[in-house]
């Protein structure tokens, strides 16, 4: 009787430990599950956040000069011809020059009263014309930032997504300007959009 009581505390013990086990491998599992769910929702944020400025950016594009934000007037439109602005780091960083069109969002544009995430960090655009054969487009190129963003001093990211877009616009206005040297441009149309996601960017 001794030696069957024996036997089973063996047994008991072996099953407690098999479940303590298989709880410590559900429990890992729920937390990695829980990460990456965590980090898809983030990176959605910062895709959205990098929508919602460029949409913002097009929009002070289509106004008439004298309505847009001091930063998207054509004065501070660069024409850029071989290399695109948005491509060195210090239009974005402000690291020995910034562009003179750098735009942060407007924090009302991006927040919403229903929904419990912000930005740590506004979006922003970078706006420039290039001269193609039929004239001149519109270049904006955003970054759109997670809640859980963090970079370091050279603006690399350290924690948290960052989400880079681009929109090359043609935009008709009501009375045709020489641009850039025509400072008052009327209010305009977008006639055409082309979009697309930046998977190597200046800064990462």
């Amino acid at each position: 009787m001794k030696h069957q009581h024996g036997v089973s505390l063996i047994i008991v013990l072996i099953m407690l430990g098999v479940m303590a086990l298989t709880s410590a491998s559900t429990l890992r599992n729920a937390s990695s599950n829980e990460r990456v769910s965590n980090n898809f929702r983030m990176q959605v944020l910062a895709h959205h956040y990098a929508e919602a400025a460029l949409r913002y950016c097009e929009m002070q594009l289509t106004l008439a000069d004298e309505s847009r934000v001091a930063t998207l007037k054509e004065s501070n439109l660069a024409v850029s011809t071989a290399t695109l602005a948005w491509r060195q780091r210090v239009s974005w960083t402000g690291a020995g020059g910034v562009m003179a069109s750098r735009t942060s969002v407007p924090e009302a544009v991006v927040v919403s009263a229903v929904s419990p995430f912000k930005p740590s960090l506004l979006p922003e655009c970078v706006v420039e014309k290039k001269a193609l054969d039929g004239g001149l487009v519109y270049v904006v190129t955003a970054r759109g930032f997670s809640p859980d963003y963090s970079a370091d001093g050279r603006g690399f990211t350290v924690k948290g997504s960052v989400v880079w877009l681009q929109t090359w616009l043609a935009i008709q206005r009501s009375v045709v300007a020489d641009l850039p040297a025509e400072a008052n441009v009327s209010a305009g149309t977008l006639v055409d959009r082309s979009w697309r996601r930046i998977l190597n960017p200046p800064i990462h």
